[in-house]
């Protein structure tokens, strides 16, 4: 009886694991009419997961009292309190819950930032994050998926000063994660057994030639990214992304496997205006409406698809993928 019940017990894990859903978004501002409708929607889909990759709220530039008060607002709201009961939220920030546009490392009250992310996404106060600088984290989301949470503030070099519409001048020298996140970030992957990796990082890895933040505008740093997925041949990459005001999907050969950026941004704030750009790893169409990401992991077929919804869970876009071994 006890082997019989010890069967079932397996049988019904294993069901339970079979597939994954896994809800990402950034660009975020608390007060506007589509908070409520695409949180709402966020959490009927009843994922496993959400993520957020960034401007979470919307703070004034150098304004702690007010960063924090936008922090709180947005945890008390009762479609916010839905969705933390529907999924497990996780995060990272980029500028605007920074608490400064496009900053980086000499931001004055980063530290106080790093404490009001963390309160906001309830971290673990065990968590051994706490014991570094940065927001980077890490977990397991299962067995097979571990989940690394990038932090491109805090280390991040400033950049030089230029004209607003002109583009970012190469940086060779500067760092996007610093050393200390390095070589956490190398630890991680080069000890991982997952399946499937996925990278939070609040700007895009692979759009290339846009003339906002992007990993390009600090050439080496992309390279040696790109260089430790391929020491480590860390299986089934995927980057998730935010920052932009509108969402597309890019994938680059990076010689042992395909490299994914998934980049959503606009839940309450997409635009129009960067549709048109060039992006030679774009698969489809650049989405300029309201929307939220979603991995949908199916492990018995081996495949994941990615998708975007509008502010009602309507999509707009899918394309699947099969999982490399």
């Amino acid at each position: 009886m006890m082997r019989i019940l010890l069967l079932f017990l397996i049988l019904i894990s294993t069901a339970l694991v079979s597939a994954q859903t896994i809800t990402f978004g950034s660009c975020h501002k608390v007060n506007d009419p589509n908070s409520d409708l695409i949180l709402t929607s966020i959490a009927n889909q009843s994922p496993d997961a959400f993520i957020w990759l960034g401007d979470i709220v919307y703070g004034k530039d150098r304004n702690p009292k007010h960063l924090s008060k936008r922090f709180d607002q947005l945890k008390s709201k009762s479609s916010y309190q839905n969705l933390l009961q529907s999924a497990t939220v996780y995060g990272t920030w980029d500028d605007h819950d920074y608490g400064l546009n496009n900053a980086g490392r000499d931001y004055q009250y980063k530290d106080r930032s790093r404490a009001d992310l963390f309160a906001f996404l309830n971290v673990p106060k065990d968590s051994p994050a706490y014991q570094r600088n940065g927001a980077y984290q890490s977990y397991d989301l299962s067995p097979k998926i571990k989940l690394i949470l990038l932090d491109n503030r805090y280390f991040k070099s400033e950049y030089a000063p230029k004209p607003y519409n002109d583009p970012y001048l190469p940086d060779y020298e500067g760092t996007i994660l610093g050393h200390q996140q390095w070589d956490w970030l190398e630890n991680l992957l080069k000890s991982s057994t997952a399946d499937v990796h996925i990278i939070a990082s609040g700007i895009q890895v692979l759009s290339p030639n846009h003339r906002f933040e992007k990993w390009l505008n600090y050439p080496n740093e992309y390279k040696r990214l790109i260089d430790l997925l391929q020491t480590y041949t860390v299986k089934n990459p995927i980057v998730l992304s935010g920052d932009r005001h509108m969402s597309e999907l890019s994938q680059k050969d990076i010689g042992y496997t395909i490299l994914y950026d998934a980049t959503a941004s606009g839940m309450t704030e997409a635009l129009t205006n960067n549709l048109s750009e060039s992006n030679p790893y774009r698969i489809g169409q650049a989405i300029g409406v309201n929307n939220y990401g979603m991995i949908a992991l199916d492990w018995e077929n081996r495949s994941l698809g990615f998708s975007f919804h509008d502010v009602h869970g309507e999509t707009l876009f899918a394309y699947r993928v099969d999982l490399k071994n």
